[in-house]
Order: C-alpha cells, then structure tokens, then sequence
C-alpha cells in the first residue's frame, strides 16, 4: 500500500474528502432543520460538493489563484459558523438531558436486520475501493471531458478558457485557450472537473487514483438518504436494508462507482434525492424540505447538459406542490402524455415511419443541441435494455410490481405521489429523446442509454418501496 501513497498529500487529501461532507450536513442542518442523522449526511454530501463547486467558482471570479489552504480555511470557517447554532441547542439538550435516553437505542431484532447489509457493503466496498484505487484512469468520458479541464485548471491555478479547434488555431500565440479531443466538452457544465480539481488542490497531484474517492462515498451518501426517507414513511428496517441492497448492488451504479469519472451517478444521486426531498416535503409537510429539492436541482444543472432538464423537472414538481391542483387533473395529464409517447412509439416501429430522416427541426436555446424530430424503433431496444441485459439486476421488474401492489392496496390514492410523478416525467423525457430525436442512434449501442437511465434508479428504488410502506407498515391492517 506505501507505494499508493507516495507522490500525494494523504492529509490534503483526507481534507479535500471529508470537509465538504462535514459543509455540507451543517448545510443540510440549516436548510431543512432538525431531521434524522442518515438524512443529514446523506443530502450532505451532495450539498457539501455543490458548496465547492461555488466557492471555486467564486474564488476564480474574485481573480485570486487556487491555493487549496486558503480555500480550505473559508470553507471550514464557514462551516463552523453554520454549526454553532446547532452546538449551542445540542449541548442545552444535553444538560437537560445527560444520558440521552433512547436516542441511540437500537432494537436488537433491527440489528439482525442490518448485519447483513453491513456484511454486504464490507465485501462489496473493499472490493470497489480497491478496484478504483489499482486502476489508472479509465473511463472514456473522464479522460476525454471532464479530467483535462480539471487538470489544466489545476496547473495554472485559474480557470482557462477552453473553445473549439478553429477557435484555438485561430487565437494569438499568447493566448491561454485550450481545446479537448471532444471540443463540445468545454462548453459543458462545470461541475464534475471542479470536483476533480477541488480534490487535486487537496491531494497537490493531478494524476491519483485516489482524487476519486468521492466516487466511491456517493452510492453509500445516497443510501443514507434512501434510509432516512423511507424510515419517515414508517418502512420497516428489514424492508428499508432490502431497498439499500436493492440499490447498492445494481451492476451499472457499482460500475460508474468504480470506473471514476463519469458524470451520470452524480446526476442520478441528485435527481433522485431531490425528488425523494420533495416527497418528503408532500408526506410530512416539511416544506423546507422543498428548499432542498431546489438546491439540488441546481445541483443537477451544474453537472451535465441534460441536467437542466431534470432540474427543470425537480422545479416543475416544487411548484405543483406549491400549487397543489386536484390529483385527477395530474393524473388524467400523465396518462394522456404516456399514452401518446406509447402510441409514438409503437407508430415508431412501422418500417416506413422508421425510415423517415426528420419531420421537424427543433433549436433549442444556448448550448443545447439541434434536435432533428421523427419517430423512432426505440422498443426492442428499451426492452434489451430494461429486461434482457444484466446491468439493473430486477429493478424494472421490482418497480412495476410494487406498483401494482399499492393499487391493489390503495386504489388510486397509491399514485399520489410526487416521486413517482417525477420518476415518469423523467422517464418521459428519455423515451422523447431516444424514440423520437436522433439520439435514438446512441440507444441503439445500449451505452448511452443504460448511462441514462441510471438518472432514474436511486428515485425508482425509492418509489418501489414507498409504495410498499403502507401495506408493511408496523399499524397497516393485514
């Protein structure tokens, strides 16, 4: 192991990786109040990493050079300050309460519980950890968009500009301008090579398997999260460790943990946590809770282009809670929407409709691609994708049967729900995207469109079990 440790600041490191997650729960603390501690760190540490994100933006609009100390120091400053409050208030109920009775109490039936998922993310964890840590960089994507940036931001301590190839062939021999081989990628959101960068500054290495250990600690913040939501709707442990390794063990999500870089897990986690947000702010009323949802829908905006339109969604969907119209008018707009993306779909399928090369031309606003629109085979290949190939295990299997069970429970009351408004309006928008744009001709390599529908696995492991929380519910009528 010394050998993995050589050419890199560890303490630097450790800092870079733990701070924003302590940030980052103080932030949570503030944001949504008083909670439950997996809910904290879980949203934590996606907050901890968009804090990051705005102090080194900040930072680099305030024209002062990178410097991790500096940087390090206003963050922790910050978080401190956040926390005082929160000291304050913990040591009065400490006096008042010195042995804390029942706070950390634990039944032991729970435990036998929990034991095995810990087992499991004991082997399945040291087995990630190594694989990212013996393998160089790797990922396609990572070397080719979001790295390079990261590491020429990191040597000349600012955040240089990047254009296209005309563009720098073009530029005075003087200008700091770079290109990447994809040169679209510099037009991307920022947020995965500040990430990397931030973790660079920390580490004083560019080149390290460990720069991405956040990587490796994201499924596991969003399982915290998952705990904490689907307790507050009263899932019983052993239901609630079941939806923990229900998420934990899918193959694509272990796959983008470890193969570091990618941007789609942290989409996934931020998309599927604010919507999780947003359920909990319709259950409980907790409209702070909604707050969250649109930070986190920032979030998503900062990290890949098709972020925007999931946050558009996460904003769409606080705002109709906000408005809260009648369920049937939701619902009949919903199934009005599916049924013609199915009956497009299905038209899809006709060789003749196949064949046609584009029926409109859609521009869309500032860096977003030209969308060429006509229907597109897109079904078989969905179907290879969700039921055939190995990379979801049984969740497209398990969420329609939870589905169904809560109809069979509760009518139509189960399809009240805003995650699983969310979870289809998602849903959605991909089988636009892949059944009638040109991107159909990346879903029918299975790359892309595995890649996202990974946006929507954390959100539909949760809407499965929520849907269950009624009918497992300890006071539920059997």
């Amino acid at each position: 192991m010394m050998p993995l440790l050589e050419e890199i600041n560890l303490p630097g490191l450790l800092v870079a990786t733990l701070l924003p997650w302590c940030a980052g729960a103080v932030a949570a603390r503030v944001i949504i109040g008083a909670a439950p501690l997996s809910l904290l760190l879980g949203h934590g540490y996606l907050l901890g990493q968009l804090l990051v994100v705005i102090l080194l933006l900040g930072w680099d609009a305030a024209g002062l050079t990178f410097a991790f100390a500096p940087l390090a120091a206003l963050l922790g400053g910050v978080t401190v300050l956040g926390s005082l409050p929160w000291l304050r208030r913990f040591q009065r109920q400490r006096r008042s309460h010195p042995l804390w009775p029942g706070a950390m109490r634990v039944h032991w039936r729970h435990m036998l519980w929990l034991l095995p998922l810990l087992l499991f993310l004991t082997v399945r964890g040291s087995a990630m950890a190594q694989e990212m840590a013996l393998r160089p960089l790797f990922a396609w994507d990572a070397w080719m968009n979001w790295v390079p940036r990261a590491v020429v931001w990191f040597q000349h301590g600012e955040l240089t500009a990047f254009g296209t190839p005309d563009a720098w062939l073009a530029a005075p021999p003087a200008t700091e301008l770079y290109t990447l081989g994809n040169w679209r990628a510099g037009d991307y959101p920022p947020a995965i090579p500040l990430l990397l960068l931030w973790q660079m500054l920390g580490a004083d290495s560019y080149d390290h398997t460990l720069l991405y250990l956040p990587w490796l600690l994201l499924p596991g913040a969003c399982a915290l999260a998952l705990w904490g939501h689907l307790r507050a709707l009263d899932l019983p442990h052993w239901a609630t460790a079941l939806a923990l390794y229900a998420l934990l063990s899918q193959p694509l999500l272990t796959t983008h943990s470890t193969l570091a870089g990618y941007a789609d897990l942290w989409l996934g986690a931020a998309f599927g946590l604010g919507a999780m947000a947003l359920a909990h702010w319709q259950h409980t009323g907790a409209w702070r809770h909604g707050l969250l949802a649109i930070t986190l829908a920032l979030m998503c905006a900062l990290l890949k282009t098709p972020g925007l339109g999931f946050g558009a969604l996460l904003l769409g969907a606080a705002v109709i809670l906000l408005w809260r119209p009648p369920a049937r008018w939701l619902l009949a707009s919903a199934a009005t929407v599916c049924t013609l993306l199915l009956l497009g779909l299905l038209l899809g399928l006709h060789p003749r409709v196949a064949e046609l090369d584009a029926l409109l031309v859609l521009d869309l606003p500032w860096t977003l691609p030209t969308l060429t629109l006509a229907p597109r085979p897109l079904l078989p290949y969905l179907w290879q994708a969700l039921f055939v190939q190995a990379n979801w295990h049984l969740l497209w299997l398990l969420l329609p049967t939870c589905l169904l069970a809560g109809l069979a429970w509760r009518g139509l009351a189960s399809l009240h729900s805003i995650a699983l408004l969310v979870l289809v309006a998602g849903f959605g928008l991909l089988l636009f995207l892949f059944g009638f744009t040109h991107y159909f001709k990346e879903a029918a390599n299975f790359v892309t469109l595995n890649r996202t529908l990974l946006y929507l696995a954390p959100l539909a492991v949760y809407v499965a079990f929520a849907q269950l929380a009624p009918i497992l519910a300890p006071d539920s009528s059997r």
